[in-house]
């Protein structure tokens, strides 16, 4: 028979106990191993907290608020997100991912602003009756002249 699925290439079960460990050593044994897979785990987390913001979160929110005409309309949010998001990734490509992750947090932050901001001037500017090109300051007529502008100065 070539392939035995009863036995182990370790011998029988009770050798692979570990009878020569008491019992608390065998706890703290396991407490080491959880530990030591928590640094590990934990050493690993910036490069992916990075992925999560930058890359995910704010890219998507300056390319939403682009959509959104930010740019024209929010010209400060829309720039000053676009430039956090390009410190963020300069930042990981340095591997200071803490701080790359902060910057891409305010580019999120400034980004969903700014896509709010312009949001809400296409809302009050489809509303008015005029159109998206022409100001609603320009589609006001002239307020009437005093009779006091209307003398020249002698």
């Amino acid at each position: 028979m070539i392939d035995r699925f009863a036995t182990s290439w370790y011998g029988p079960r009770a050798l692979r106990h570990q009878r020569d460990l008491p019992a608390g050593a065998r706890k703290l044994e396991a407490v080491a191993a959880l530990m030591l897979v928590a640094a590990l785990g934990a050493s690993g987390c910036g490069p992916i907290e990075y992925i999560n913001q930058v890359s995910v979160k704010a890219a998507g929110a300056v390319s939403a608020a682009k959509l959104a005409q930010a740019d024209r309309y929010a010209p400060y949010e829309y720039t000053a997100a676009e430039e956090y998001l390009h410190k963020a990734r300069e930042e990981a490509g340095y591997a200071e991912y803490e701080d790359a992750i902060e910057f891409g947090r305010r580019a999120e932050e400034l980004a969903d602003k700014g896509r709010a901001i312009a949001v809400a001037k296409l809302s009050q500017s489809a509303g008015s009756a005029s159109s998206a090109a022409t100001p609603a300051s320009e589609s006001r007529e002239p307020a009437p002249r005093s009779p006091s502008e209307d003398e020249s100065p002698k």
